[in-house]
């Protein structure tokens, strides 16, 4: 078994190089993001930042849509969504959009009033936070409920539609593709 060498200490006169850690992650991407960036942004060629950083609040919006398709910008892979890079491209964002789980966001269809957890308690105060930051800053906010990507997807293409251009075509392309069995 190898020997555990504690930091920065001298193994026979020669100096031992700290292992660098890992930066930690500063975000999560679960399976529903991965698949509302996949089935409704990329399936209809939208530009979007994943894990928008709002600096002052110290807080992350799940995609933020550039509607510029002029520019071109840097873009980056995070956990396998690539996406354009926020910081240093002085990006304003057109759109905001939050993927709301129904457990942790407390959707009012499966979770009541009543019943709610710290936790989801937690998570309302911080979804009127950020509801507040983007107001400030007057970008539009679009909460999407997990529900509504996984049973009715038309819904999310309708709202989503009325702040981007979705062409009718692709709209009845993912509108087949994710019937609900």
């Amino acid at each position: 078994m190898k020997q555990v060498v504690p930091k920065n200490i001298r193994v026979k006169g020669k100096k031992v190089k700290k292992t660098e850690k890992k930066k930690k992650q500063e975000y999560g991407t679960s399976q529903l993001e991965r698949d509302f960036a996949h089935d409704f942004l990329e399936a209809n060629g939208l530009s979007y930042i994943y894990q928008y950083e709002a600096t002052d609040i110290k807080r992350f919006y799940d995609f933020a849509l550039v509607c510029d398709g002029v520019k071109t910008y840097k873009k980056e892979k995070k956990d396998g969504l690539e996406s354009i890079v926020q910081h240093g491209q002085g990006i304003v964002p057109d759109l905001l959009i939050e993927i709301d789980g129904s457990y942790f966001h407390s959707d009012p269809r499966v979770i009541k009033e009543d019943k709610l957890t710290p936790l989801q308690k937690h998570n309302k105060f911080v979804d009127s936070l950020k509801d507040k930051w983007a107001g400030m800053h007057c970008i539009p906010l679009l909460r999407i409920w997990e529900y509504d990507i996984r049973k009715n997807p038309k819904k999310v293409l309708d709202t989503l539609s009325k702040y981007v251009k979705i062409s009718k075509e692709k709209r009845e392309k993912i509108n087949k593709r994710k019937q609900p069995h």
